[in-house]
């Protein structure tokens, strides 16, 4: 195991990451869609999962794909040469400005970066062109795209749209979208990007010239089940830093929201919303002690949490799973009435991240 940027202390959260698990689904990934090129998603740290540490690990990608400006110019202060497309754009001049000397590839989707690319004189820069086929978040409409490709004023490299439904792939949205895509592209002869991680292992019609996985590389599921063919990466971890004995009646943490019904030990676990865990856990929100599942009681604090043992007999340091190879993130996410992307994305930086090649 190596991990960024040193070897963790005992007493802080670590997300152990499996490279080998990444890899296996970006294999997938490709082998859903072998005549596509790959455009890996690392926006969000690597969806929480450290960029730093994985792009340079991951074999078999033609490209990255990040949301800022911001994320492309610290991929190539990290080295990466492979081509980088920001799929937000830019939003001002120096956007523009650091588009060009970082040579990333902007994706236009409005009608003022046009014209930013006029008054910097940049229409050279290659991009890459947003349709707005029904999600209705960003990109041109239908008419306004193909009356930019007739134009021919920029330097497009690919047409690009996102579906609203993919981790549906039975919803009937998708396949108007498809269509909506298809029309626009008939009479052009660019590269093209539609399929996110949904429509890759669902939708094979959409995956054109570019593919584009992102929660799949990391072995969450992009719809509401399960998908067993991908491989989960992250294992989140905490020590217990004390255990407490407490008497039946007797409330623990803010609020005293929480009162042991019986005689039981607590452990303490070092993990809280600064690190990125959820505050707002519901009721008996089980994590992973030596085998057992054990309930989080009372409420999650800046640092902490509570853990009800019982009778189970471990000191600290002993490690907490909070989501991993014994309880799935998206098992926890959906307890929490949300989603794995949310869950390990929002990881701060207090968390150290561990890379198992």
């Amino acid at each position: 195991m190596s991990s960024l940027p040193g070897p963790s202390l005992s007493n802080m959260p670590v997300a152990s990451i499996d490279v080998r698990a990444i890899q296996h689904n970006l294999d997938l990934a490709r082998a859903c869609a072998p005549n596509s090129k790959v455009l890996a998603m690392v926006k969000g740290n690597a969806y929480g999962h450290g960029v730093d540490g994985l792009v340079g690990r991951l074999q078999g990608i033609d490209g990255f794909g990040v949301a800022r400006v911001e994320e492309g110019r610290h991929l190539r202060a990290l080295g990466v040469t492979k081509p980088i497309v920001v799929l937000q754009g830019f939003i001002d001049g120096p956007e523009l400005d650091a588009c060009v000397a970082d040579q990333l590839t902007p994706t236009l989707h409005s009608d003022y970066q046009l014209r930013l690319l006029a008054t910097h004189n940049a229409t050279t820069l290659p991009v890459w062109l947003k349709a707005d086929t029904g999600m209705h978040r960003l990109g041109f409409t239908p008419a306004a795209l193909q009356a930019l490709l007739l134009n021919n004023l920029y330097n497009v490299t690919c047409i690009v749209s996102h579906l609203a439904n993919a981790g549906e792939p039975a919803h009937k949205l998708n396949q108007q979208q498809l269509d909506s895509f298809l029309e626009i592209t008939a009479n052009s002869d660019l590269a093209r990007s539609m399929a996110n991680s949904g429509a890759i292992l669902a939708l094979p019609m959409s995956h054109f010239e570019w593919i584009r996985p992102g929660i799949m590389l990391y072995g969450s599921s992009p719809g509401d089940e399960p998908d067993l063919l991908l491989q989960p990466a992250m294992t989140l971890t905490a020590p217990i830093v004390a255990v407490k004995s407490l008497a039946a009646g007797e409330a623990i943490g803010y609020g005293g929201t929480w009162t042991a019904p019986c005689q039981t030990r607590i452990g303490i676990v070092g993990i809280g919303y600064a690190d990125g865990y959820p505050r707002e856990i519901p009721p008996q929100m089980p994590v992973w002690v030596a085998g057992k599942r054990c309930p989080i009681v009372g409420r999650v604090s800046m640092d902490s949490l509570m853990v009800d043992l019982g009778d189970l007999d471990v000191e600290p340091p002993t490690r907490v799973e909070m989501w991993g190879k014994h309880l799935p993130v998206d098992e926890v996410a959906k307890l929490l009435g949300s989603i794995g992307y949310t869950l390990m994305s929002r990881l701060t930086s207090r968390v150290q991240r561990e890379y198992i090649d």
